[in-house]
């Protein structure tokens, strides 16, 4: 019970909090990838990205170097902007019919030279 005064903790992550999470939603990705071939959902990318950034931060809290930066690589794999959307095939209006143009001279005009 918090009194007056007293400031409120910030919360610290736990490490086995977050493998969890990101154990998880890889199952759910890996389930949901099974015989499709899709690309994750910005919206996922960024779960991740928070999810490893985070567990970064509590390896680093806790001297894990090494492992604090394989998680900063893979927070850096999902909030790495991939640019625009790959170019789609947009509907275009139906040609028109084609149109056959006989353009030879029946003249034999030896002044008409180009």
């Amino acid at each position: 019970m918090k009194h007056d005064g007293e400031a409120e903790q910030p919360k610290v992550d736990s490490i086995w909090a977050l493998k969890a999470d990101v154990l998880s939603a890889r199952v759910l990705v890996w389930l949901a990838h099974t015989g499709r071939d899709v690309e994750l959902t910005p919206e996922a990318d960024a779960y991740f990205c928070d999810r490893y950034r985070r567990l970064a931060e509590c390896y680093r809290r806790r001297g894990r170097t090494s492992a604090a930066a394989k998680a900063d690589a893979k927070a850096r794999e999902h909030c790495e902007d991939d640019g625009p959307p790959f170019a789609a095939a947009l509907a275009m209006p139906k040609p028109t019919r084609w149109v056959r143009t006989w353009a030879v001279s029946d003249r034999n005009d030896p002044d008409d030279a180009a």
